[in-house]
């Protein structure tokens, strides 16, 4: 059951915010925005700060079409709590809380890139996706398929509640079983993540919204992809494979059946395959038609403390700037 596209995309519902409160702590409803209060540390300095309810395996972050857009949003965010600043993160190009950011007036924004997302257009055909793929690519993605095939591996893709079953723990011992568990960066090693991403499978597959994707040798996981529905496109939030067969590169294999059976719903007009910084994994961009760019919205108060940041990130920005212009001329 794919999620209904006449809805609130459901990464701007209830349903995503309370998973996400309920692993990581309450967060407030401020003029249609959820966010947390938190501290910002500057050296010995720390600040108080507004930031957005997101992760580093967000999707977007916004304001419902539904919910009001005051013209003076960004002065009623500072004055929630008091604080130096707010931090809004993963906004998208065209979407309506960055566009009204770029229109803010008297107080201090600094936009700027944050996150590219590569992505796969599948509103059209997939021979024709696969024909824009390098010869190489695609010569790889046929060998890597034919391999995966002789050795009896199947595709299937799950949107039912995984948690009712042994599924779910066997996705999440997978995925701890390879380099995320040896550097403690699996969903199983942090209790918050582990509530945060198994509510968030129940309440999508209820919403409609859920989309996984398996890849089995006979009775054995050994390559999955989890994502989510927000109105029409797919985005990826995890991904891990069996290392036993990392030569036969299952994350390729799976990732392209997951681009098979996108193109083959067309409530699906794109995969999303998610990215939480400025330089994507290069399979990701092996497969991607283009990359969008998300931003983040930082508003700096009008008093000693906002000031002292806003000093700060404009310095540290400058520099980056150089540093950026030196390694391209190197």
């Amino acid at each position: 059951m794919l999620a209904l596209t006449s809805r609130e995309p459901f990464h701007f519902g209830a349903d995503w915010f309370d998973c996400w409160t309920g692993a990581f702590g309450e967060a407030d409803l401020v003029e249609g925005l959820r966010v947390v209060t938190a501290e910002r540390r500057v050296g010995p300095v720390r600040f108080r700060v507004l930031r957005s309810a997101t992760n580093p395996h967000s999707v977007h972050y916004g304001v419902p079409e539904a919910a009001a857009l005051p013209d003076d949003l960004a002065t009623r965010l500072l004055a929630h709590h008091r604080v130096a600043a707010v931090e809004l993160d993963y906004l998208p190009e065209g979407g309506r809380l960055l566009r009204a950011a770029q229109g803010w007036r008297g107080v201090r924004t600094r936009i700027a890139p944050h996150a590219l997302a590569p992505l796969i257009d599948t509103t059209g055909s997939h021979d024709s996706w696969l024909a824009r793929r390098s010869k190489k690519v695609r010569t790889m993605l046929r060998r890597e398929s034919d391999a995966a095939a002789q050795r009896g591996m199947r595709f299937e893709n799950v949107t039912e509640d995984p948690t009712t079953s042994d599924l779910w723990q066997r996705m999440l011992l997978l995925e701890q079983s390879g380099w995320k568990g040896r550097e403690r960066s699996a969903i199983l090693d942090d209790p918050a993540a582990t509530r945060f991403y198994t509510e968030l499978a129940r309440r999508a597959a209820a919403a409609g919204a859920l989309q996984i994707g398996l890849m089995w040798l006979g009775e054995r996981l050994v390559a999955f992809e989890f994502g989510v529905l927000g109105g029409d496109r797919l985005f990826l939030l995890k991904v891990a494979y069996d290392e036993e067969f990392s030569s036969m590169s299952l994350g390729h294999v799976l990732a392209a059946q997951m681009i098979r059976h996108c193109f083959e719903h067309p409530a699906i007009g794109c995969y999303d395959k998610m990215g939480n910084g400025m330089t994507p994994a290069p399979y990701k961009l092996r497969f991607a038609d283009a990359c969008a760019t998300l931003y983040r919205v930082t508003i700096y108060a009008p008093n000693p403390e906002g000031l002292m940041l806003f000093a700060y990130d404009t310095a540290r920005a400058r520099a980056k700037a150089w540093r950026d212009v030196r390694r391209a001329a190197a």
